[in-house]
C-alpha cells in the first residue's frame, strides 16, 4: 500500500515540473516557436539530473523517476491519445488506409535498415546495430499529434495520414522491440516466420480493439446520454464513462502487448462519431492543460544533461543525420508519390521524425543488458532529444505559405 508520504513529494515533484513547463511553453509560443519544446526543456533543467536532483525535499530529491512519476506519465499519455483520437473517425482512417499503411510500414523498415548497417559500417557490434535500429524505428505518436493540434493541422489530409501511420509505426515497433528484447535475454535470434506472425498477431489486436471502439462504445454513451441530468453526478457521468473507455481500451491494449496509448486513440476515435464528442472534446482538452506539459516535461527529466561531455560528436552527427533523414525518406517519399505533392509528402515525413517513449525504453533496455556503453546510450538520448526538437520546427514552417 502506498502511504501518504510517499505520494506527497511526487504531487510536489508533478508541480515543480508543470508549472514552470507551462511558463516556459507559452513563453515559447509568444517567439513563435513551437509549445511543446518549452515543455521538454522545462523537464531537462528541471529534472532529477538538474534543478530537480540537487534542491531536496523530505531528505530526497524534488523531482524522481520514481513508480508513481512514470505511471503519471503513461497516464498523461494516455489521455493525449485519447483527446487525439477524437478528432478522427473511422472514416477517416478508411480513407487514409492505404496509405497510411504503406507510409508507416516504411517509415518503420527504412529507419531499422539504415540504423543497423550504418552502425556495422561504424565497426559496431551486430546486436548493437540492432538495438540503434530498433531506436530509430518508432515514432513517438504523442509528439505527433500534439505537434498537429498545436498548429491547428490535425484535420487535415496530410495530418490524418499521419496519425494513422504514427499508429501502425507505433503498433509495428512494438512488434520489433519484443523480438529484440527475445533476442538479448534468450540469446536467440527469432526467426522471420515468429517476426512476421508477431506483427500480424499485434496489428489484428489493434484492428479488433478498434472495431471495438467504434462499433460498441458510441452505443454504450448513447445509453448513457439519455440518463437524466439533473444531478451534479449526472452530468459528470457522460465525461466519467468516456474517459473510462480510454483507460479501460488501454488497459485492453497492454494485455495483448500493444502500447496502452494506442487503445486510448482507438477509444477517442470510437467517440469521435458520437452525440457527446463535442462535450467529451471540451471535457479532455481541459484536462490536456496539466497532462501535456507534464507528459513533455517527464519525457525531458529523462535527459542527463551532465553527460553531454562524453557525448561523442562525430557519432551524434551521424546518427542524427540517419534518425532525420531515414523518416523523410521512409515516410516522406512515398507520402509525396501517393500523395501527388512533394510539399504535402515532406510534411508528413518532418512529422514522423519524433522519437520518444519507445525510444527511451529501447535504449534503456540496451543500457540494462551492458549492449550499449555509457558514452554510446548518452549520445543516442541527445539524438531522441534533437529529434523531438527537430520535428515542430519543421512541420510548423512546412505548413507555413
Amino acid at each position: 500500500m502506498v502511504s501518504e508520504f510517499d505520494v506527497i513529494p511526487t504531487i510536489i515533484g508533478v508541480l515543480f515540473l508543470v508549472l514552470p513547463a507551462l511558463l516556459l511553453g507559452r513563453l515559447c509560443m509568444h517567439f513563435k516557436i513551437p509549445e511543446i519544446i518549452g515543455f521538454v526543456v522545462s523537464g531537462i533543467i528541471l529534472g532529477p539530473f538538474a534543478l530537480g536532483g540537487i534542491l531536496p525535499l523530505f531528505d530526497k530529491s524534488i523531482v524522481e523517476l520514481n513508480e508513481i512519476m512514470l505511471s503519471l506519465w503513461q497516464i498523461s499519455g494516455i489521455i493525449i491519445l485519447f483527446s487525439a483520437g477524437l478528432h478522427f473517425t473511422f472514416h477517416d482512417l478508411i480513407k487514409a488506409g492505404s496509405k497510411s499503411v504503406l507510409v508507416g510500414t516504411f517509415g518503420v523498415i527504412i529507419p531499422l535498415v539504415l540504423g543497423y548497417f550504418i552502425m556495422l559500417w561504424m565497426g559496431f557490434d551486430w546486436i548493437v546495430s540492432i538495438i540503434i535500429g530498433t531506436i530509430f524505428s518508432a515514432t513517438s505518436i504523442a509528439i505527433s499529434v500534439t505537434i498537429l493540434e498545436e498548429i491547428g493541422k490535425e484535420r487535415s489530409k496530410e495530418g490524418n495520414i499521419l496519425v494513422n501511420a504514427a499508429v501502425l509505426d507505433d503498433v509495428l515497433g512494438l512488434a520489433i522491440l519484443s523480438a529484440v528484447i527475445s533476442l538479448v535475454t534468450l540469446h536467440t535470434i527469432p526467426t522471420i516466420e515468429s517476426v512476421v506472425i508477431t506483427t500480424i498477431t499485434e496489428i489484428g489486436f489493434w484492428f479488433l480493439i478498434l472495431l471495438a471502439a467504434v462499433y460498441v462504445l458510441p452505443k454504450i454513451v448513447h445509453v448513457v446520454a439519455s440518463m437524466s441530468a439533473s444531478t451534479l453526478e449526472g452530468r459528470g457521468i457522460k465525461q466519467g464513462v468516456a474517459l473510462g473507455s480510454a483507460f479501460g481500451l488501454a488497459a485492453i491494449a497492454s494485455s495483448v502487448g500493444l502500447n496502452p496509448i494506442v487503445g486510448a486513440f482507438a477509444a477517442g476515435m470510437g467517440l469521435a462519431g458520437s452525440k457527446l464528442s463535442g462535450q467529451v472534446r471540451e471535457f479532455v482538452g481541459r484536462l490536456k492543460v496539466i497532462v501535456a506539459p507534464l507528459f513533455f516535461a517527464i519525457i525531458g527529466a529523462h535527459v542527463d544533461i551532465t553527460q553531454i561531455s562524453s557525448i561523442n560528436w562525430v557519432l551524434f552527427g551521424m546518427l542524427l543525420t540517419v534518425a532525420v533523414g531515414s523518416k523523410i525518406l521512409g515516410c516522406g517519399i512515398p507520402a509525396s508519390v501517393l500523395l501527388k505533392s512533394r510539399k504535402k509528402g515532406l510534411r508528413i515525413g518532418y512529422g514522423m521524425i519524433a522519437r520518444g517513449e519507445i525510444a527511451f525504453i529501447v535504449a534503456g533496455t540496451g543500457l540494462a543488458m551492458s549492449i550499449l556503453s555509457e558514452e554510446l546510450y548518452s549520445t543516442v538520448i541527445f539524438v531522441i532529444l534533437a529529434t523531438i526538437f527537430i520535428a515542430p520546427i519543421l512541420l510548423r514552417n512546412s505548413f507555413k505559405e
